[in-house]
């Protein structure tokens, strides 16, 4: 009997913690969403490309960074900062939505010259889909996306590459 029930308790409590992350894939785009790690409900990472392989990294946040405005961002694995190779990057802060008087979503974006969001998101996946930012005026932000979810995000990823090449 316990058995049973401790299995059943440890299954409800994991699920949540699974659902970091979510995947999603249109005719043309592929996009990888993940929840920060404290702030599930607060901090969003989308990274998304499409068939063009124009590459996308927006953090939705609910703090107001002076937008619009120009910032930096530091990308780092989770596991060893102090070793491994840290990527720095221009970021522009926008209001993305207003929702009423008191709250609004806000974006933090890589500056879109298509080299720096394909650097974010090919070293996400360097880092094991695990990643720390460091955005001027937030606290450490912590994203990790679950194996399954980044898995067939980066096999989309392929699959474009793989169409756009076909396509030529």
């Amino acid at each position: 009997m316990i058995t049973p029930l401790f299995v059943l308790t440890v299954s409800a409590f994991s699920i949540p913690l699974l659902e970091n992350s979510t995947y999603s894939q249109t005719e043309t785009n592929c996009t990888l969403t993940v929840k920060e790690e404290r702030l599930q409900d607060d901090i969003v990472l989308t990274m998304s490309t499409d068939r063009q392989h124009h590459y996308d990294v927006k953090i939705y946040h609910l703090n107001d960074l002076q937008a619009p405005s120009r910032g930096k961002l530091l990308q780092h694995s989770i596991d060893n900062a102090e070793q491994d190779q840290k990527f720095n990057y221009v970021v522009d802060h926008n209001l993305f939505k207003r929702l009423d008087n008191q709250t609004a979503i806000y974006t933090t974006t890589i500056a879109n010259d298509n080299i720096s969001p394909q650097q974010f998101t090919e070293a996400f996946k360097l880092h094991g889909y695990r990643t720390r930012l460091h955005i001027e005026g937030l606290n450490p932000l912590a994203f990790i996306a679950s194996q399954r979810q980044a898995d067939a995000f980066f096999r989309c990823v392929g699959q474009q590459s793989i169409t756009t090449i076909a396509n030529r």
